[in-house]
């Protein structure tokens, strides 16, 4: 029983930290709407089609459909609980949602554009060179990847000053010194599986696209673009 209680207060924990998920994005992301209005801008502002990859809540899903409703998107996460919360929002409509792992296939048929935010350092090196290869097959004729993520810095000093940044940003938002050690501490686990801008940029190169921008790059983020 005493196992049972606590699996359900994990569970339960879980279940809070994603309610709060939008609002965090704010205390987490130091210039969240920059980083955002980036990714969208350079999707074309007409019907399209548009796969999402660990499209969780839905915040960008949203974003997307205000920019433009005609988008067919087509929202992936592995997360049932994120999905379920990104169906009940009521800004996003006409979007189909798949519950599965980006990392072992992705949907059936092909897409003008496939966006990726704040979800490929998630996932392991290979994993990720594996995922790209396949996004680009993935894409129609004069398509593009637009992907917003977490990088790191190419030495261990820079890293030392854009983490006291990032740390301080998250106080001025207010947010408890418990959640700025756990948000630290993540990146600290996740630093093995992160790329470099170069390193990211190799990926992208290496699985055909020709023509590759980074419009955005600050402290231990960046926002790329890639077209087939």
């Amino acid at each position: 029983m005493k196992s049972f209680d606590i699996m359900m207060s994990d569970h339960e924990h879980y279940l809070n930290r994603i309610t709060q998920y939008d609002t965090n994005l704010f205390r987490i992301l130091p210039n969240a709407e920059l980083f955002f209005s980036t990714c969208l801008s350079f999707i074309p502002h007409r019907k399209i089609s548009i796969l999402e990859l660990g499209s969780g809540t839905g915040y960008f899903t949203a974003l997307m459909l205000s920019h433009c409703p005609d988008y067919e998107i087509t929202c992936m996460d592995k997360s049932p609980e994120m999905l379920d919360l990104a169906k009940r929002k009521k800004e996003i409509t006409r979007c189909t949602f798949i519950e599965g792992d980006i990392t072992t296939g992705l949907p059936e048929g092909t897409f003008d554009c496939i966006v990726s935010t704040l979800t490929l350092h998630h996932i392991a090196d290979r994993s990720r060179k594996n995922l790209i290869d396949e996004i680009y097959k993935k894409l129609n004729p004069g398509g593009l990847f637009i992907c917003g993520d977490v990088m790191r810095p190419e030495e261990d000093w820079i890293e030392s000053i854009y983490r006291s940044r990032w740390e301080d940003h998250m106080r001025k938002t207010g947010m408890p010194e418990d959640q700025i050690r756990e948000t630290v501490s993540g990146r600290e686990k996740a630093w093995p599986l992160l790329d470099t801008i170069h390193g990211f940029y190799g990926k992208l190169k290496a699985a055909g696209f020709a023509r590759i921008l980074a419009p955005l790059q600050y402290d231990m983020f960046g926002v790329f673009i890639g077209w087939k």
